[in-house]
């Protein structure tokens, strides 16, 4: 019997199992949506690089972003090949996030001026995130069958959505107090370790016999990936998929870690509007990743995916339109971003979450942390590229409002590359 096999599914996982994968999700949220979407990202730009200097902060910030996203693009389709080969998904899940959990620990130390520093923990804590969701993500298949992988993704996704409001919610009088600011990143450690814990004790890695030694399974899977890189045209339809998922998740990338700074530079958002801009975009992002979840598992994946991209590219629209000089007052551009953000909410849980199970149903049976690594390998890709064109039009052209525009390109390109994907057949 196969380990990813709906049997083996049906034999090995359990409810517990299953909600302490989906609380996983719930503690490493705090992550992203504290130190890369609301908070810390704030702390960078005014103080650690400088307040005033919008360019230089938006670039620095994107090769941060960016450089992180390179070294899990770089070293995720092999680690995910030995995870599958050695049967240790659950330990590398565990060492990558206590990688993150130190690294994000250690941004408390920073300060004005000390830019090496907090980029450095900034991408070690970035690359222990990504990687650490690699292995994650590849667990899936080991839970449920294919068909219940949309709903649990997205229950999945919902949680985690609660999980950063909830982080989110504790920083929230520290970022208004301004005087605690810097020890924000402690309590997202603590959140962080404290909430995975569930998922480092009850998950289990599937083994099928005897693990070979470090040294043979980094060979053995290097061979494999090669073998895989050959035989590629044997996964047409998910090679297509992935694909498309570098293009619109380069939008998807640039939005996380550009919305705030965009808000606050282009718009005037005040540090209080812009908690409050997070705050309502996950509670709105969690029924929007559960619901979605659920169209996924009735009408299929890729065709939830293309919803959400003309979604999408109706976000960017808003967003340009609230920037533009003179079309509205102050106040009124704030409130059309508003809206905006509402939209995007429901956008962002829901193409994330249908994707990673999409990639779920696809991949191989016993392959799932391989072909995770590939997913890994599009998204950090997108993810490198995103952000650096993003700080590089704002700064060359001096408008975050022109550099809203590849995010609309990246999109479109993304909804034209999905047309020939197939969709997993419903049972």
């Amino acid at each position: 019997m196969k380990p990813d096999s709906p049997d083996a599914v049906a034999e090995m996982s359990t409810k517990t199992q299953r909600f302490s994968w989906c609380l996983f999700d719930f503690a490493n949220s705090a992550f992203p949506t504290v130190i890369i979407t609301a908070i810390y990202v704030i702390y960078f730009k005014d103080v650690v690089v400088g307040a005033g200097r919008v360019g230089e902060s938006d670039r620095l910030w994107g090769m941060a972003n960016s450089t992180g996203a390179a070294i899990v693009f770089l070293l995720a389709p092999i680690l995910g090949a030995i995870a599958d080969i050695t049967g240790r998904r659950r330990q590398f899940l565990i060492g990558f996030s206590l990688l993150c959990i130190f690294a994000t620990a250690t941004l408390s130390l920073t300060g004005a001026g000390t830019v090496p520093l907090a980029m450095g923990a900034f991408i070690a804590a970035l690359v222990g995130f990504e990687a650490a969701t690699v292995f994650y993500n590849a667990l899936l298949p080991t839970l449920v069958p294919p068909a219940q992988m949309d709903r649990l993704s997205g229950n999945g996704w919902a949680l985690g959505y609660l999980g950063g409001l909830g982080c989110l919610g504790i920083c929230l009088p520290i970022a208004l107090g301004k005087t605690w600011l810097h020890l924000i990143p402690l309590v997202v450690a603590v959140w962080f370790g404290v909430f995975a814990v569930p998922a480092f004790v009850f998950l289990k890695d599937r083994k099928t016999g005897k693990s070979p030694g470090l040294v043979n399974a980094v060979q053995m899977g290097a061979a494999r990936l090669v073998g895989t890189l050959r035989d590629i045209g044997r996964y047409k339809n998910l090679v297509r998929f992935l694909v498309a998922f570098f293009f619109f998740n380069n939008a998807v990338a640039t939005i996380i870690v550009f919305a705030v700074a965009f808000s606050k530079d282009s718009l005037a958002f005040s540090t209080a509007q812009n908690i409050v801009l997070i705050l309502l975009m996950n509670i709105v992002a969690a029924p929007g990743a559960f619901l979605f979840g659920r169209l996924a598992s009735a009408k299929g994946g890729r065709r939830t995916i293309v919803v959400t991209l003309f979604m999408w590219l109706g976000v960017v629209l808003g967003a340009e339109l609230a920037a533009w000089p003179g079309l509205f007052t102050p106040q009124g551009a704030q409130i059309c971003f508003w809206g905006v953000a509402v939209l995007a909410s429901l956008c962002i849980g829901a193409t994330q979450a249908t994707s990673r199970a999409f990639v779920g149903q696809l991949a191989p049976e016993g392959r799932s942390g391989e072909f995770f690594g590939f997913m890994a390998f599009a998204g950090k890709g997108s993810a490198i590229v995103g952000p650096l064109v993003f700080g590089i039009v704002s700064d060359g052209f001096d408008s975050q409002r022109m550099a809203v525009l590849s995010i609309g390109v990246f999109f479109f390109v993304g909804l034209l590359l999905m047309i020939p994907v197939r969709d997993l057949e419903r049972k």
